[in-house]
């Protein structure tokens, strides 16, 4: 009896410790976070928008997510000892099999700028611009046939009678790309491939009015 009864009172006793641990509280009581807290903004592809400010990015190409004009500062030593006496890179290739570029001899009514020249620097689908890796030197040169609206939501096929029920107009498509760009690292030389969205087409599309 006399032993039940201690088993019991060490029990309690115990029980009740543990419970104060747990609630008790004092004025100097504090939660204690590990770092700052930085509030991150996601963009339309849901990824960060953190690096994807346009310093470094020529003016002409600040509105668009890619650039044909070499920047000032373009590391281009730096590329073509990269490359050399390495297997060579691989160019850019469309994501998916098919090509979707469309027939060149098709008609779709809607003006457009064509642009088939080197990229310098590409917007990744996470936001950031980086810089592709160029090396003509090395016979290494990443470039793909653009084509933009020259007036996007202009109507189009205006030659043909239009029904009062629909409307017509001419919208930008995109195609992603993969291209070979630089790890941008202080002293890493290393480079990656990533995933960029690229104006190749201006279509004509229709909708109920």
């Amino acid at each position: 009896m006399f032993t039940g009864t201690l088993v019991l009172f060490i029990t309690l006793h115990s029980v009740l410790q543990i419970h104060g641990a747990t609630t008790k509280h004092g004025a100097d009581d504090k939660i204690i976070f590990p770092g700052p807290i930085q509030e991150v903004t996601l963009n339309r592809y849901g990824g960060s928008d953190e690096g994807s400010k346009d310093e470094g990015v020529p003016d002409e190409c600040k509105n668009k997510n890619y650039c044909t004009i070499k920047p000032p500062d373009y590391p281009q030593k730096k590329f073509d000892s990269l490359i050399k006496h390495r297997i060579p890179l691989n160019q850019p290739t469309l994501d998916g099999l098919e090509d979707k570029q469309g027939d060149p001899d098709e008609v779709d009514n809607c003006e457009s700028i064509v642009e088939f020249e080197p990229l310098y620097k590409v917007r990744a689908e996470t936001g950031g611009w980086r810089t592709v890796v160029q090396s003509p030197e090395k016979n290494f040169v990443q470039l793909v046939r653009l084509e933009t609206c020259r007036e996007a939501m202009a109507p189009c096929f205006t030659v043909f009678p239009m029904l009062p029920t629909y409307t017509t107009f001419c919208k930008q498509k995109f195609t992603t790309w993969h291209f070979v760009v630089d790890v941008d690292t202080p002293g890493v030389n290393k480079t990656e491939t990533i995933r960029a969205q690229l104006p190749t087409c201006c279509s004509c599309f229709y909708k109920p009015v």
